[in-house]
């Protein structure tokens, strides 16, 4: 998954009434700190994306390589370890809760519509579990309208919400989540078998 990460970094910001706790970019840093992990990996070469260009890229026939940052032991640790981070640095409990729900939040959403997951590693036992859907690989189509609908549903939820609690999220502000969000997925559709290069001919 990639944007419907970043709507749930608005369930916090709408419970951060008095927006002391902690700033939005905060809450949309906490909501991506796997996918830095896996920018950093790949960089060192702990980790692969291929094909590594964009452009180059489509949904089926990309295979991704994410045994240090996305796959369950690891992904444990890292919450782990963020949240205590977060809690230390900010001496705030709650906003380490924050962090790790942002971090399971990212995990469950990836099992439901991204790449297959392991525990540690592709085995080599084929009996050995794999975990998620592999959307991204078997069904990207499927997976893209998945996540353009969680966007929808975080971004209606984050209005009504405010609005219960007597503030009106501006028509400007609403305009801007759907096309961010939503509008950059969708954008992502006509990738799901070709790449962008493919697309333009070239």
């Amino acid at each position: 998954m990639l944007m419907g990460h970043y709507t749930t970094a608005l369930v916090p910001w709408a419970y951060n009434s008095n927006r002391s706790l902690a700033p939005f970019w905060f809450f949309l840093m906490a909501t991506q700190t796997l996918v830095f992990l896996m920018v950093s990996f790949a960089l060192v070469g702990g980790e692969t994306i291929e094909p590594s260009g964009f452009f180059d890229a489509s949904f089926r026939h990309m295979t991704v390589d994410m045994t240090y940052s996305h796959d369950i032991a690891p992904v444990i640790v890292w919450t782990l370890v963020l949240s205590l981070a977060a809690g230390l640095i900010f001496k705030s409990l709650q906003l380490a809760l924050i962090v790790a729900a942002l971090n399971v939040a990212h995990e469950l959403m990836d099992l439901l519509v991204s790449f297959k997951h392991y525990w540690f590693g592709a085995p080599e036992n084929k009996d050995f579990p794999v975990f998620g859907w592999g959307l991204y690989n078997s069904a990207p189509a499927v997976g893209l309208l998945i996540e353009i609908a969680i966007c929808v549903g975080f971004i209606v939820w984050y209005v009504r919400t405010r609005r219960r609690q007597g503030y009106d999220v501006s028509r400007k502000t609403q305009v801007g989540l759907y096309a961010v969000l939503v509008g950059f997925t969708v954008f992502l559709l006509p990738m799901v078998n070709q790449s962008l290069l493919s697309l333009v001919g070239g």
